[in-house]
């Protein structure tokens, strides 16, 4: 399970939410990686910093986060945390060398994270992956839903 299928859970954003508690009740084994639940946590920060102090970057981000510490976003990782926890979802170790991120990168256009990402559940002979990226549709060796 992708980042993105998280965040959609998470927050219950509708009609991807709806897609993502179908292949949860159609599936025993659903698993995700450090690095997936890591972007999802990013992704929180990033979004809430967005809303209250405006922040357009990374390098806003950081400053916010360095002024103000994580309160802003107590409630969220707990929130993601949980979201895991009850739905049995296994978060894997990343599996990957420098190399084959790098290769994986070039091969398939793709940023780091999805590079590690793909190259985990290859790792993990893990053959299909929710997401809404659709840049996972570049990989040979993965089937995407929804």
């Amino acid at each position: 399970m992708d980042s993105n299928a998280l965040i959609y859970l998470l927050h219950d954003v509708r009609p991807k939410s709806d897609l993502v508690i179908r292949h949860l009740a159609r599936h025993e084994e659903v698993f995700t990686s450090l690095r997936t639940v890591e972007e999802a946590s990013y992704i929180i920060i990033r979004v809430k910093a967005s809303k209250l102090y405006g922040a357009r970057g990374v390098y806003d981000i950081r400053r916010i986060v360095a002024e103000h510490g994580l309160d802003f976003v107590k409630d969220e990782p707990e929130a993601l945390r949980k979201l895991v926890e009850e739905n049995n979802i296994a978060v894997l170790q990343d599996v990957a060398t420098t190399e084959e991120i790098h290769e994986t990168m070039l091969k398939y256009k793709l940023l780091p994270g999805d590079a590690i990402i793909a190259l985990t559940c290859k790792r993990y002979g893990i053959d299909t992956i929710l997401t809404f990226d659709e840049d996972f549709k570049r990989i040979p060796w993965l089937k995407i839903i929804p």
